[in-house]
């Protein structure tokens, strides 16, 4: 089991971020400086995509290279994978 996925943003509060990962909700925690790096990320990678630790639950934020969706495997099969079940 891969111990690294993309979720996909759901919502980003003050002190915390909702995510979709592998199909279930997920609430990660955040400091001030987090959600702060979030919004940066987003802002960068201009899409709601973000890899994550599946069993610590830690986001990787990286601001370079962002992620094409056409270029990369995974992310188009978790796109498709949305469209065909739906937000949750």
């Amino acid at each position: 089991m891969k111990k690294v996925t993309l979720g996909i943003t759901r919502e980003v509060g003050d002190q915390e971020v909702i995510l979709s990962v592998q199909g279930e909700k997920v609430t990660v925690s955040l400091s001030r400086e987090d959600v702060k790096e979030l919004y940066q990320y987003v802002q960068v990678q201009e899409n709601w995509l973000g890899p994550i630790h599946t069993e610590t639950q830690e986001l990787f934020l990286e601001h370079k290279d962002p992620w094409n969706e056409e270029e990369m495997e995974e992310l188009m099969e978790i796109s498709r994978s949305q469209e065909v079940n739906g937000d949750e």
